[in-house]
């Protein structure tokens, strides 16, 4: 199943990182602030879809451009300022696998459709950019997840053949534009665990990324 894959695609949010708690609790205080509610079912609707399409959405949501985009703007002023104060944490077996893969010289790559400043920032303040050799970003496409741009636009980039590849995702969005892309993926389910139609697009469904080793090392002995 994932026999000969050098090259490894991951998402960050919700994957490597809990970002998705911080990114829902800082726009819902914000909004609270003007009085409009925002729960965590409301949230689902955000989650992998880039910063432009999350600015659509609250502008919809609060009934005005100008105060979607300073709902934004306030929410990831708060968002960057518990970020340095170090409230994101790792995914639960995220450094075990980043290790094993690194000591079996696979290369290693952030594909997020979030904001390449933003991935950066974040994979720096969390310790973990020493485990990946580039970071691809949404930014860098016309069309984010679930469009297959980001994942064709990685291909690429690294040089590297879809057979050789797997990517891992947490979310509906993430696996469709890895599948679109004609990419064997695993998926790990973050916030809300994807419908069967979209488990059955994984090669494989684990609970967290330490669980990827046993297929990892069973491929390598093949």
């Amino acid at each position: 199943m994932l026999n000969h894959k050098s090259n490894i695609f991951f998402d960050m949010d919700g994957l490597l990182l809990d970002t998705e708690k911080l990114y829902f609790e800082t726009r819902r205080d914000v909004l609270e602030n003007y009085g409009i509610p925002f729960t965590k079912e409301d949230h689902v609707a955000y989650i992998a879809k880039g910063f432009p399409v999350t600015i659509q959405k609250l502008t919809k949501l609060v009934g005005s451009a100008d105060l979607g985009k300073r709902v934004f703007d306030e929410a990831m002023s708060l968002y960057n300022r518990r970020l340095q104060q170090g409230e994101v944490q790792v995914k639960k077996g995220a450094i075990e696998l980043l290790k094993f893969l690194n000591q079996t010289h696979k290369r290693c790559y952030v594909t997020s459709s979030a904001a390449k400043d933003t991935i950066i920032q974040t994979t720096k303040i969390t310790k973990i950019d020493q485990y990946f050799t580039d970071f691809i970003s949404g930014d860098e496409v016309p069309h984010n997840k679930p469009a297959p741009d980001v994942y064709l636009y990685a291909l690429q980039r690294t040089h590297a053949d879809k057979t050789g590849t797997v990517v891992f995702e947490d979310s509906t969005s993430g696996v469709l534009s890895a599948v679109n892309a004609g990419l064997d993926v695993v998926l790990v389910p973050d916030w809300i665990k994807p419908q069967p139609t979209i488990q059955e697009k994984a090669v494989a469904v684990l609970p967290t990324l330490a669980d990827a080793i046993p297929l990892l090392k069973k491929a390598r002995t093949n």
